[in-house]
């Protein structure tokens, strides 16, 4: 029995040893989740998202990573993917004992955000987001990210917050950087395992979308491609530029109303 549980422990070390890194140097940050290493390998922050820089607060992010990484030795943690679609390495960051993912959503310069099968950090990432949110930490101050389904906790919101324009899914261009609701028929939809599209038109790459994270799946029926197909829908949130169109991340299906 004894060096069964030798063994075990062994391997134990082992993957967690197959996952880490020795300390590199951070050379280059380009945005809030992405970095270089000196030996020129693109590193992207595993359970976070910031905003483009081509979005609001994408400069303060990135600034902050800058005085958080540059020019510092880092450890770099797998999950269980290696790569993204970009060839750049998934990876949690360390200096010391301090996970720089982790911090980023603390202090409200990114929001958590999750692609199976890294989900580690889950469950920590989001009551720390939550409580960036209830205490408006960073970025949160602003309307920059979509705010969760925070049931539970004391969100301070600007007066009338609550109350959102109803508009037509042609006009949603109209309204960048506004919390608006927008009113559709979802006439496609795809869902890639990792993201959920409900599109407004047919003609999907220059119109409106709803968009629903691998991250939030589990609090919406199953399917959500199959369920809102078809239907007449209301969703409200904030109206974000992604690629020269508009889009609402909907992180809760309380956004989501059936209209018919």
């Amino acid at each position: 029995m004894r060096m069964t549980f030798i063994s075990w422990m062994t391997m134990t070390v082992m993957l967690i040893m197959a996952n880490c890194s020795s300390d590199q140097l951070v050379t280059e940050i380009v945005d809030g989740d992405t970095f270089r290493l000196g030996s020129g390998e693109s590193i992207r922050l595993l359970g976070i998202n910031a905003p483009e820089m081509s979005d609001p607060g994408g400069d303060i992010a990135k600034d902050f990573l800058t005085i958080m990484l540059h020019d510092k030795s880092v450890r770099l943690v797998r999950d269980i993917s290696d790569k993204d679609d970009y060839k750049r390495l998934l990876r949690h960051v360390y200096i010391n004992r301090t996970n720089i993912n982790a911090e980023m959503i603390r202090l409200g310069y990114a929001e958590a955000r999750f692609y199976p099968p890294d989900t580690i950090h889950a469950v920590e990432f989001k009551e720390l987001e939550k409580i960036a949110i209830r205490n408006r930490r960073g970025l949160w101050i602003f309307p920059v990210f979509q705010l969760p389904d925070t049931s539970g906790i004391a969100v301070k919101t600007e007066p009338g917050f609550d109350q959102a324009d109803v508009i037509s899914h042609t006009q949603a261009s109209r309204y960048y950087g506004k919390r608006m609701t927008v009113e559709g028929t979802i006439v496609i939809s795809n869902n890639t395992g990792k993201v959920c599209f409900l599109n407004f038109d047919q003609d999907w790459r220059n119109h409106f979308t709803a968009v629903i994270f691998a991250s939030d799946f589990a609090l919406f029926p199953p399917h959500p491609e199959d369920h809102y197909l078809n239907r007449m829908v209301q969703v409200t949130g904030l109206i974000k530029e992604y690629k020269g169109k508009p889009e609402i991340i909907v992180k809760s299906p309380s956004q989501i109303k059936i209209v018919r």
